[in-house]
C-alpha cells in the first residue's frame, strides 16, 4: 500500500477556487484558454514546416511527421487513466476531501508510469519491424530512422504521466497554466527540430530534441502539480481502492480512445481500397479543412469535464444548466461558419484549389460540415456520460457502431461514390449524437434541452439543405446576410435564456462604446 494517507481525513466543503471555477464567466475564460493553447502551435506550424522541409528533404520530413504522431498517440497509451484521474481529482475536491487527492494522483501516475514501461519495451523490441514494415521508410534513411526510434520509445512513460499531470491541473480548473504549457510545448515540437536541422539535417537530432522537450514539459507539468496541490509533497501514496475507481473509469474511455479515431479516420483507406488512391485527396483535404472545427468543441469539451465532475457532487441542478449551456454554446459558435461553408463551398474550393476541386469536393464538403456541425454539439453529452460514472454507454455506442459503420462506408462508397463516404460519415455522426444525448438526457440531465432547441437545431439544418440550390454569387451574399442576421435574432429570443443575455448585454454595450 506504500506510506499511510496524509492526516486530515474528513469531508470538508468544496474549495472557494472551486466554486468559482464552475462559475459560467470563469468557464468561459478557461475555454478561450484552450482555443489559444491549440490555435498557436498551428501558426508556429505553417511557418516552421516549409522551412523544416525544404532543410531536410521531402523524405526525412515524412518521417518526422510520423514521429510527430506517434508522439500524440503515446498519450493514448495511459489506458484512459489521464481522464479517470481528472473525474476523481474532481469528484474528491468537490466532496471536500482534498486529504485524498494526493492518493489518487500517486496511484495513477505510479500506474501510468508502469503502462508506459510496458508499452516502451515492446516498440523498443520492435523497432525494425516499425521502420520497415509499418513506416515503410526508405533503404536510405533506415539506420537513422531505427536510432530515432529507440529515444522516441523511452519517452512514453514521460507522454503518458505527463497527461496525468495535466490531469491533475485540469482537475482544479488550472487552464490557464495548462494551455501556457501546451502552446509553448506545442509551438517547440516545431522549432525545437526546425533549429536542429540548421546543425544537422540526420533524423535522430531531430527526434532527440522532440523528446527532450517532452521531458521539459513533465518537468514543468510536475512543478505546477505540486505547486497547486502541496500535499502531493507529503510522500507517496498508493490506494488500491482508487485503482480500482480509475481503471473501471479508464478502461472504458480507452475503448472510446481507440475506436472513436478509427472510425474518423478509417473512411480515406476504404476510399482508397474500393476506388483508387488518386482521388483520396478530393475527400481528405475538405475532411481536413472542416474538422479543424472541432477545435471549438474539444475546447469546451475539456473545460466541462471537470466542471461536471465537480457539479454531480455538489449541484445537480447546475449540472443540468452547464450541460444545456455547453450544447447550445457549440451550437451558437458553429453553426454561422457552417452556414457560411455550406453557402460558399463551390466558390471557396474554387478559389483555393482550383475548379477540379471545386467540381469533384463541394458535395463532401458539405456533408462533412453537416457531420461536424451536428458531432459538435455530441461532446457535451459524451464527457457528461464519462464525468458522471458512465464512460460505458459511450463505449458501448463505439463498439456498436464499428461494424455498422465500415458496412454502410463500403455500399456508400460503391453506389455514390466519395460523395456516398461523405454521406456515411456525416450520417453516423448524427446518429451517434442522437445515442449520446438520449441516454445522457435519460440518466442524468432528464430536463436539459427542450424540444424548441430541438427544433430550431432542425430548421438550421434544413436551412443548410436548401442553400445548396442556391447558384448566384449576389444572390448568396444575401442570403448569407439575410441568414446570419435570422440566426442571431432567432439565437437571441429562443436559444439563449435571460441569464445569458445578461452576459451578452453588457459586452455588447462595451463594444458600443
Amino acid at each position: 500500500m506504500g506510506a499511510e494517507l496524509p492526516s486530515g481525513a474528513g469531508n470538508d466543503a468544496p474549495p472557494d477556487a472551486l466554486l468559482h471555477a464552475l462559475r459560467g464567466r470563469s468557464m468561459a475564460r478557461n475555454t478561450i484558454w484552450q482555443v489559444v493553447g491549440q490555435l498557436l502551435p498551428l501558426f508556429i506550424a505553417a511557418v516552421s514546416i516549409p522551412l523544416l522541409l525544404k532543410r531536410i528533404g521531402v523524405d526525412r520530413f515524412g518521417v518526422l511527421t510520423l514521429a510527430w504522431a506517434l508522439v500524440g498517440y503515446f498519450s493514448l497509451f495511459d489506458l484512459g487513466l489521464g481522464r479517470a484521474l481528472t473525474k476523481v481529482v474532481s469528484d474528491r475536491l468537490a466532496a471536500g476531501k482534498n486529504h485524498e487527492v494526493a492518493a489518487a494522483s500517486w496511484t495513477a501516475l505510479s500506474m501510468m508510469a508502469a503502462v508506459g514501461l510496458i508499452f516502451t519495451v515492446a516498440i523498443w523490441l520492435r523497432c525494425e519491424w516499425i521502420a520497415r514494415s509499418l513506416m515503410k521508410v526508405p533503404p536510405a534513411l533506415l539506420g537513422e530512422t531505427m536510432r530515432s526510434l529507440y529515444p522516441l520509445a523511452l519517452s512514453i512513460p514521460v507522454i503518458t504521466v505527463t497527461t496525468g499531470l495535466r490531469g491533475i491541473l485540469e482537475a482544479q480548473h488550472r487552464f490557464g497554466m495548462v494551455n501556457v504549457v501546451r502552446a509553448v510545448m506545442g509551438a517547440f515540437s516545431f522549432l525545437g527540430p526546425l533549429t536542429a536541422a540548421f546543425f544537422s539535417p540526420s533524423l535522430f537530432p531531430l527526434i532527440a530534441v522532440l523528446v527532450v522537450g517532452r521531458i521539459v514539459a513533465a518537468a514543468v507539468h510536475l512543478v505546477l502539480c505540486l505547486h497547486t496541490t502541496p500535499s502531493l509533497k507529503e510522500g507517496f501514496f498508493f490506494d488500491r481502492g482508487v485503482l480500482r475507481e480509475l481503471m473501471s473509469t479508464g478502461s472504458w474511455i480507452t475503448v472510446s480512445n481507440l475506436v472513436g479515431p478509427l472510425m474518423v479516420y478509417t473512411d480515406r483507406f476504404v476510399i482508397s481500397a474500393l476506388l483508387s488512391v488518386s482521388v483520396v485527396a478530393y475527400y481528405t483535404t475538405p475532411f481536413e479543412l472542416v474538422t479543424k472545427l472541432w477545435l471549438v468543441p474539444t475546447a469546451i469539451a475539456g473545460v466541462l469535464f471537470p466542471a461536471f465532475a465537480a457539479l454531480a457532487v455538489i449541484d445537480r441542478s447546475k449540472l443540468e444548466r452547464t450541460y444545456s449551456r455547453g450544447v447550445r454554446a457549440c451550437f451558437l459558435l458553429l453553426m454561422p461558419v457552417v452556414f457560411l461553408v455550406f453557402l460558399f463551398a463551390p466558390e471557396g474550393l474554387h478559389l483555393w484549389l482550383g475548379p477540379v476541386f471545386a467540381a469533384k469536393s463541394t458535395v463532401i464538403l458539405r456533408w462533412l460540415a453537416v457531420g461536424v456541425l451536428i458531432n459538435s454539439l455530441g461532446q457535451v453529452p459524451y464527457v457528461l456520460l464519462q464525468a458522471v460514472n458512465r464512460p460505458d454507454i459511450p463505449g458501448k455506442i463505439h463498439l456498436v457502431e464499428i461494424p455498422l459503420y465500415l458496412g454502410a462506408m463500403v455500399l456508400g462508397i460503391k453506389q455514390f461514390g466519395l460523395a456516398g463516404a461523405a454521406a456515411v460519415w456525416a450520417m453516423r455522426l448524427i446518429l451517434e449524437t442522437a445515442a449520446l444525448a438520449f441516454f445522457a438526457r435519460k440518466t442524468l440531465v432528464p430536463h436539459a434541452l427542450t424540444l424548441r432547441f430541438v427544433a430550431i437545431l432542425a430548421l438550421t439544418v434544413a436551412a443548410l439543405y436548401l442553400c445548396q440550390f442556391e447558384t448566384g454569387l449576389a444572390v448568396k451574399l444575401v442570403t448569407a446576410v439575410a441568414g446570419i442576421a435570422a440566426f442571431v435574432a432567432a439565437s437571441w429570443w429562443w436559444v439563449l435564456d435571460d441569464e445569458e443575455r445578461g452576459f451578452v448585454k453588457p459586452s455588447f454595450l462595451w463594444l458600443r462604446s
